[in-house]
């Protein structure tokens, strides 16, 4: 989208595995009703995050994983090697390399016929027991039954995403509710800052146009 800065949903992509790793709403909740549960969380520094689509956004969020001494590895289509030999990135060649390595993986690949359940019931039992995924791509790049029996069984730690299958979601969508699961509704690039830049940019890509000058951002 013209205008949207990738560093915004980066950021939210970062807020969400903080919130999961360290059950943080679960908390809020809880001193929000009055009490006083002090639940034992996870750190992320010194674990694996494995990105998924090392576009603009991956990489925003590989800039931040590395803040927060995390070991970082790739995969996608785009590999930028200068950016990747910077961050001490290892690109891994198949997803299935990179959830077997992951602590946490962060999914930030477009969605195509090849990334539709790019994990799914086959391969979810890859993932170490106990790790977590974030989506802040598109919801049908999990297969949502395997994804929900992964949860209810224990074998994934958590699940935070910004995106559903189904937008906005049914009240009994399968993912609503389980205590291991945090869903924001696809707000990861809304923030004041980020809308008013989407508008101006808009604004100016009529006005180049209208004058017969290059747009800021164009799909062809």
């Amino acid at each position: 989208t013209p205008g949207v800065n990738h560093t915004t949903v980066a950021e939210h992509t970062f807020a969400l595995m903080l919130a999961a790793v360290r059950k943080l709403v679960i908390e809020a909740n809880h001193t929000a009703r009055g009490e006083w549960t002090r639940i034992t969380g996870n750190e992320i520094c010194g674990k694996t995050l494995a990105i998924v689509g090392f576009g603009r956004i991956g990489k925003e969020v590989a800039v931040r994983a590395k803040a927060f001494g995390m070991k970082l590895v790739g995969y996608g289509n785009y590999w930028d090697e200068d950016f990747a030999r910077w961050y001490d990135i290892e690109r891994v060649e198949s997803i299935e390399e990179a959830m077997k390595t992951a602590d946490v993986i962060s999914l930030h690949t477009k969605l195509t016929p090849k990334t539709r359940h790019l994990i799914n019931a086959k391969n979810i039992g890859l993932l170490k027991k106990g790790a977590v995924i974030v989506n802040c791509a598109r919801g049908e790049i999990l297969e949502l039954s395997a994804l929900v029996d992964a949860l209810k069984s224990g074998h994934l730690l958590a699940y935070a995403a910004d995106v559903l299958d189904q937008e906005p979601p049914p009240a009994d969508h399968p993912l609503l509710g389980l205590p291991n699961v945090i869903i924001t509704p696809h707000i990861g690039s809304r923030t004041h800052e980020s809308v008013q830049r989407q508008a101006s940019c808009a604004v100016e890509n009529l006005t180049r146009y209208m004058a017969g000058k290059t747009p800021i951002a164009r799909a062809n």
